[in-house]
C-alpha cells in the first residue's frame, strides 16, 4: 500500500536511502514532501527498513558537521535536536534534516565507520532506495531525490 500525500505531508518520516558508492543514509522528512516516490510506494517496505535500522547495535562514533546545524536557544535544545542524527550516525548512517525553505536535506552527522550496502541482508537490500548516482556521500545539500 502506497503512503498517502496527506500522510507524507503531515509526518515526520525517517526514511533510509543507499548512495551510489553503497554507504548508507538516514533523512529526516520534516512533515514535508521532499519524499522518494519509491520510499512513497510502499508502507510495508518503509516500515521494514524502519525497523531493520533502528534495531541495528550502534557500531562507530560519529562527526557531527557543526557548520550545518541552526542555532540553539541552549544546550539542552542542541542536545534534543541532535538526539536522533547522533543515534543513526552510531549505526553507521550519514544522517540528514530537511531543510524546509527548499526541500532539500543537510548533513547532521556522519559515521566514523559507514555502513555498506554489501553489509545488508539481501531481502533489506532488495528494497532499500539508491539515490541519484550524482548525490555523493557526505553533500552538504540534497535537492535532487528522483
Amino acid at each position: 500500500m502506497r503512503m498517502t500525500d496527506e500522510f507524507i505531508s503531515t509526518t515526520d518520516l525517517d526514511w533510509f536511502a543507499a548512495f551510489y558508492n553503497g554507504n548508507l543514509a538516514h533523512f529526516t522528512s520534516g512533515g514535508t514532501t521532499a519524499v522518494p516516490e519509491k520510499v512513497a510506494d510502499s508502507i510495508k517496505n518503509y516500515e521494514e527498513l524502519y525497523d531493520y535500522f533502528f534495531d541495528l547495535k550502534k557500531r562507530c562514533g560519529i562527526e557531527i558537521i557543526e557548520d550545518n546545524l541552526p542555532e540553539f536557544l541552549n544546550q539542552i535544545k542542541r542536545e534534543e535536536y541532535l538526539r536522533s542524527y547522533i543515534d543513526a550516525a552510531s549505526r553507521g548512517l550519514f544522517s540528514y534534516d530537511v531543510n524546509y525553505e527548499n526541500n532539500s536535506y543537510f548533513l547532521v552527522a556522519k559515521p566514523l565507520s559507514p555502513l555498506s550496502l554489501r553489509e545488508l541482508p539481501k531481502n533489506i537490500k532488495e528494497i532499500v532506495y539508491t539515490l541519484p548516482k550524482e548525490i555523493k556521500t557526505g553533500s552538504a545539500s540534497i535537492t535532487e531525490l528522483e
